[in-house]
């Protein structure tokens, strides 16, 4: 019985903003605990707090946005192709999302600027429209 293989428990304590529109609406104090396979002498707690970091940022990064924003877990899409197709889509609209942050009238929320595209495509479609030359 217990965690076969554990070697070390952590415990992190962590504070979460959730954030609308580029404002902090909610802020909660959380406390995790990771287990790992690395002992004492193979991983610093300086080491195993990165890692946990790097987790999270890719959480944080990807999958909360598919999963909240763009409710990827309640797709029913089930033909692998169409399924992949729309992965691939998700990911251009926050590759897209991002890569606008640093314009000067640029959407503070993923939702904001979905909602903005989906309202008026034009400026979105006319970045790929490929000028002869």
């Amino acid at each position: 019985m217990g965690l076969a293989g554990a070697a070390q428990l952590i415990r992190i304590e962590r504070r979460v903003q959730t954030v609308r529109k580029g404002k902090v609406i909610k802020e909660t104090f959380e406390v995790a605990y990771l287990v790992t396979s690395f002992w004492v002498d193979e991983a610093t707690p300086d080491q195993l707090l990165a890692w946990a970091r790097v987790h999270w940022s890719i959480e944080n990064g990807q999958h909360f946005r598919r999963d909240r924003t763009q409710d990827e877990d309640r797709c029913t899409v089930r033909d692998t192709t169409t399924a992949r197709n729309l992965s691939l889509f998700r990911s251009l609209a926050i590759f897209l999302y991002e890569e606008q942050r640093s314009i000067k009238r640029a959407k503070k929320s993923l939702p904001d600027y979905e909602r903005k595209n989906l309202r008026a495509p034009g400026s979105l479609i006319r970045r790929f429209m490929a000028e002869e030359t």
